[in-house]
């Protein structure tokens, strides 16, 4: 069997709830947060696949594991610090699912579901968000190149990392800083790669099309940079949520400028899901 064929016998819902699994894992057991940081991650994983699972029982009478709402939870249980009341996890929870099924624009929801429910508990009840998943660098940056080659969602990403070094950088290094600050920044910035490869490529809240995507992701690092000057406890998870509220206008604009190529045969064509 060849390689391709291989990785197509698995979704991308299958990779990511792996990869999120061994993150979280690895962050456990082998960053000190322990096993007591699992449980916050299976009230937020229980919260969003049941009301998920009844929300799309009551609305068409079948009965199918919410795979999309299991990676919401995951997402959420390993963003939000370990500390929190639990109810903190249910609430950012139900309101990831209800916000996926009720605020929509043309059938596809506009934010971000997790990222959302991270923001809100955040902003209503002061609860901190650590990305503590994240920990685990090299284990973020191998799952994470192979999910935007899967969602073929490169540009994105690079655009959003590159725009967010290259102004950061030039904000340090005016206000008096070195370039070793600079490398260290980028050394250790496991939060913003996680961000970038995990929350920010979600196909469904961002652009469909190649250059509009990069714009998108210079739009959300100059937001996130901006608002980390005014609101640095909420401004990553803003900037998205933000980000996400321009994505119906980015869609509509004409920024195709080279010709079109050929479209890919069959085999070379990629399927594309949200979750």
């Amino acid at each position: 069997m060849e390689i391709r064929s291989l990785l197509n016998h698995f979704t991308i819902y299958h990779y990511i709830i792996f990869f999120l699994a061994v993150l979280h894992l690895a962050s456990a057991f082998f960053y000190g947060f322990g096993i007591s940081a699992l449980i916050p991650v299976f009230i937020a994983v229980t919260t969003t696949t049941i009301l998920d699972l009844l929300i799309m029982y009551f609305k068409f009478k079948t009965l199918e594991f919410p795979q999309s709402a299991l990676i919401s939870g995951l997402f959420i249980g390993g963003l939000l610090t370990q500390n929190l009341q639990w109810y903190i996890y249910v609430l950012a929870g139900a309101i990831a699912v209800l916000s996926k099924h009720l605020i929509k624009i043309q059938q596809k929801h506009i934010f971000n579901p997790a990222n959302l429910g991270v923001l809100l508990v955040s902003i209503v009840f002061g609860a901190s968000h650590t990305w503590w998943i994240s920990s685990p660098l090299i284990l973020v940056l191998a799952f994470g190149i192979f999910i935007i080659w899967r969602l073929r969602r490169f540009d994105l990403a690079i655009s959003f990392l590159i725009s967010y070094y290259l102004i950061n950088s030039i904000i340090e290094l005016i206000r008096g800083g070195s370039f070793n600050d600079v490398y260290l920044t980028i050394l250790n910035g496991g939060v913003l790669y996680f961000f970038s490869m995990f929350m920010l490529i979600e196909p469904k809240t961002n652009p469909a099309a190649g250059n509009q995507r990069i714009v998108y992701g210079i739009v959300v690092a100059v937001l996130f940079i901006i608002l980390h000057l005014f609101t640095p406890q909420h401004d990553i998870v803003l900037a998205l949520a933000a980000g996400n509220v321009f994505v119906p206008l980015l869609n509509k604009l004409k920024l195709d400028f080279k010709k079109k190529e050929p479209k890919p045969s069959i085999s070379e064509t990629v399927k594309v899901e949200n979750y």
